[in-house]
């Protein structure tokens, strides 16, 4: 395997590491069309214990209640170029979420995250997008109400 300068190196860490705030951007904003198009054919979404592919991201994303507010504070992102197409990463998610059955017309008021997540995954290179081979949504933390 050839050497990578730290310059490649160093877009290739900013590059993916956009690309994963993009992805819990687009979460939080009900964008699930961007969420998928992120993903590579064969990606593979471990989360709540289902192991999602394809079009099945999109249902799991399509069943999430319509009324909840949701936000993915993306922390400790670390992203290590294995090559010039590939690279693996983890992150740490803090999530707040509010949902009372009805659209929030105010910001709601809550008392703590709703979790914490501790997220791996790998990325790929295709053509010159970066996509999500995998990703693992780990509950590290988890607050009582």
């Amino acid at each position: 395997m050839t050497a990578i300068s730290r310059e490649v190196e160093r877009a290739i860490e900013w590059d993916c590491t956009q690309l994963l705030t993009r992805f819990f951007n687009s979460f939080d904003d009900w964008r699930y069309a961007d969420m998928v198009a992120m993903f590579a054919p064969d990606g593979v979404w471990h989360r709540a214990d289902m192991a999602l592919k394809g079009s099945a991201i999109m249902e799991a994303l399509n069943a999430r209640s319509p009324t909840q507010k949701v936000r993915h504070i993306v922390t400790n992102v670390v992203v290590e170029a294995e090559s010039e197409t590939s690279a693996q990463f983890t992150l740490y998610v803090t999530a707040y979420m509010h949902d009372s059955g009805e659209l929030a017309k105010a910001p709601p008021k809550i008392r703590m995250p709703y979790l914490m997540l501790v997220v791996p995954g790998r990325l790929v290179r295709i053509g010159d997008q970066w996509k999500i081979a995998s990703m693992s949504m780990n509950r590290e933390f988890e607050f009582e109400a």
